[in-house]
């Protein structure tokens, strides 16, 4: 197929796995805490975070992986890329191994780490360990699942994040009615659902991988191991950066508050999450494209594929989250009570990083093309702990004081939009020079659509929470959004930035 041919299907892909994440984002939430209870629900975020951490460890190794393996397929270099293959799988296991320990420990001990009632210490081990072992399983799914990536079948790869997205929540439904409400048994069914999507990926891989790559032990090579495993180093310090900025305020509010407000602030986390993935529906589409071009030394295609596509999926984003957030108070009421309601300048501040995180995310696959992973991950460690010293600060002065938790949130949302936009904007600027002000002034288009969307929302609010009405609210919200949508991507974006993105659906 052809590579517009492609990515045209890649999109109807990302489409239908939008729409499983959004199906699933509006009712998994709410069932989740309906069912056991906001303060029982806190505990499930916890889990989540260590999961992220240690995929910052693994996932790097992956990561770096792809960024070798597909250059290897591009130019042809089957060998090279089997010794790749080989070679990281090796590794993995190396590393999955020195983890048993530490993750153990802390599994054991969960309770002197984190704030959790007395009577849920025993689900809550169970909830840590089916996590673990879920990411094991999906950790060893995206090294085989990198060959899809390197010959650009998001398609496929969209049908892997359907199943896992969907599979966990009918997983928890089951046992939830055949068994009882129990928090383990949201760790049971992504442990399910992720060792049968290693099943699945291993027999992808087999059928893609045929002829061009194989898997031996004697394939192990140091000099590759070499290679990967320092762009790995780099890449994990700037992912464990990244968790450090954007889930660190939970862990805090849990240690310092209690699981009430960290369950609070969990759900607008992943409603954040929910928001990222909408984001890569059409941002996702450029990593495989960036990286080809530049496998193929098509430079100038890199430079302005980057550039465009930054700042149209920021501007799209901005209006999704400017939407959100002046209509806050009515969303939060239909989605999961009238409880939180009083709590939506969180998720407004959470929220307001993603357009830039997005943004900054097609920087980032230019960035690993090139290899060039050192300074930024060192840069984003250094912000992340300074990011943490002054939480940290903050939340043992609050002394419960629910307006420390306000601080906390604005002071991680201005450190999150430094480190992530402007740090790998700026930093794509110096491989590829006289793109700065350009930069600068997609930042700027950016966070004007953010808050004139929100603006005009917020004023908007009144109007519509007089119908009184959850169906009609909606469909209004939804016709606004539209407009606003339809508006700002005319009005911001010029022609060549506009067409960056309707090309890949009408290019042929």
């Amino acid at each position: 197929m052809s590579e517009p041919g492609q990515v045209r299907k890649n999109l109807i892909f990302n489409i239908l796995s939008l729409l499983a994440n959004v199906a699933v984002g509006i009712f998994y939430t709410p069932y989740l805490v309906k069912n056991l209870g906001l303060i029982a629900y806190g505990i499930i975020p916890l889990a989540l975070v260590m999961n992220q951490y240690i995929s910052v460890v693994t996932g790097s190794l992956t990561g770096a992986l792809t960024r070798f393996y597909a250059i290897a397929l591009q130019k042809g270099d089957k060998e090279k890329a089997s010794k790749c293959l080989s070679t990281s799988l090796i590794a993995m296991f190396g590393i999955i191994s020195f983890l048993v320990i530490p993750i153990y420990l802390l599994i054991q001990h969960v309770d002197k780490v984190f704030t959790i009632p007395i009577e849920l210490i025993s689900n809550a081990k169970l909830l840590f360990l089916y996590t673990f072992l879920s990411f094991i399983f999906s950790l060893f799914s995206s090294v085989f699942n990198v060959t899809l990536y390197a010959f650009n079948r998001l398609d496929i790869l969209n049908i892997i994040k359907i199943i896992r997205v969907t599979g966990k929540w009918l997983f928890v439904f089951f046992l939830f009615t055949a068994f009882s409400n129990n928090i383990s048994y949201v760790g049971l069914a992504s442990f399910i659902t992720e060792m049968l999507l290693l099943l699945y990926s291993i027999l992808i891989f087999v059928r893609f991988s045929k002829g061009k790559v194989s898997l031996s032990f004697s394939k192990f090579n140091g000099t590759v191991l070499k290679a990967v495993g320092f762009m790995a180093l780099w890449t994990m310090l700037h992912q464990f950066g990244d968790t450090m900025l954007y889930r660190i305020d939970n862990i805090l509010v849990n240690i310092f508050w209690s699981s009430k407000e960290s369950g609070i602030l969990g759900a607008f986390t992943e409603l954040g999450n929910y928001t990222m993935i909408v984001a890569s529906v059409v941002g996702s589409l450029f990593g495989p494209l960036i990286l080809i071009a530049y496998a193929n030394d098509r430079h100038d295609d890199v430079k302005q594929m980057t550039l465009d596509r930054s700042v149209s999926v920021g501007v799209m984003v901005a209006v999704m989250i400017g939407v959100l957030a002046g209509f806050s108070p009515i969303i939060l009421k239909i989605w999961i009570g009238e409880e939180f309601v009083e709590y939506n300048k969180w998720l407004i501040v959470k929220l307001a990083l993603v357009p830039f995180y997005s943004a900054a995310g097609i920087f980032a696959f230019a960035a690993r093309a090139w290899n060039k992973v050192r300074f930024p991950a060192l840069m984003t460690v250094f912000l992340g702990g300074v990011n943490f010293i002054i939480l940290y600060f903050l939340a043992s002065q609050a002394d419960k004081r629910m307006e420390f938790i306000d601080y906390i949130l604005v002071v991680g949302l201005v450190i999150g939009v430094l480190q992530s936009y402007f740090l790998n904007g700026l930093y794509f600027s110096r491989f590829y020079p006289n793109t700065r002000k350009i930069i600068v002034q997609n930042f700027l288009k950016i966070f004007i659509v953010m808050s004139g969307v929100a603006a005009i929302t917020i004023l908007l609010t009144p109007v519509i929470n007089a119908l009184d009405s959850p169906v009609w609210s909606i469909f209004i919200i939804m016709i606004i959004s539209l407009v606003l949508f339809i508006f700002c991507i005319k009005v911001i974006l010029n022609k060549k930035q506009l067409n960056s993105i309707t090309e890949l659906i009408y290019k042929k």
